[in-house]
């Protein structure tokens, strides 16, 4: 009769290995959410980007006003002139904007002639387009100097004075390129259609840099 051990009188070992005892699983805790800082953010642009932004304009506007168109000049210069004097509706498609704009200048500046004060306006907006276009060169090349190791620890009057030319130069390259130039001193449409764009690019910049702004993406 066998009692369950073999010929050597040793117990025998079942051939199936045990089972081993399972621990409970840890629960996976979700990785965490991108949580914004506590506190408001700080503003994007310093006060160095409007310095450049302001003089950058101002440069600009005292060399286009130097330049101004006294009067009428060729193409569609007469036409525009009149559509704003009347804020009336020039050839297609109209101009709305240009028209309601251009206008102003010909209430708000009541000496010399029509023509001219159009002119102005499209010195006005030239100017000011320029001026974004420096703040936004100025910032953004901050952030270039931030995300480069060696240039991140640079003394701060270096960086601001690197941003500050940076912003000059490209908004003046820009400015007094010649098709611009010739645009922002005459009665035409086109500076204001720029002025546009670089708002547009600044809200876009904006929103980038605070998401949480979306009326700046709106």
């Amino acid at each position: 009769m066998s009692n369950g051990k073999n010929k050597t009188g040793k117990a025998a070992v079942s051939a199936a290995p045990a089972k081993e005892a399972k621990l409970p699983a840890k629960p996976v805790k979700p990785a965490p959410a991108n949580v914004e800082p506590a506190g408001p953010r700080p503003p994007l642009f310093r006060r160095i980007d409007w310095i450049t932004a302001g003089v950058t304009a101002l440069l600009l506007f005292v060399g286009y006003m130097l330049t101004l168109a006294p009067d009428l000049t060729l193409e569609d210069c007469g036409e525009l002139a009149v559509g704003s004097y009347y804020a009336a509706v020039p050839h297609a498609p109209g101009y709305p904007v240009w028209t309601i704009y251009s206008w102003l200048f010909t209430v708000l500046l009541p000496f010399s002639n029509v023509a001219w004060r159009v002119s102005v306006s499209s010195a006005v907006s030239a100017s000011l387009a320029c001026g974004l276009l420096g703040l936004l060169v100025s910032r953004g090349c901050s952030m270039v100097l931030e995300s480069i190791e060696e240039l991140r620890d640079i003394d701060r009057r270096w960086e601001n004075a690197l941003c500050m030319v940076s912003g000059f130069v490209a908004a003046l390259m820009i400015g007094f390129n010649g098709f611009m130039w010739s645009q922002a001193v005459i009665v035409e449409v086109y500076c204001l259609s720029v002025l546009s764009l670089l708002g547009v690019m600044l809200c876009l910049f904006q929103w980038t840099y605070a998401p949480q702004k979306r009326w700046c993406l709106y």
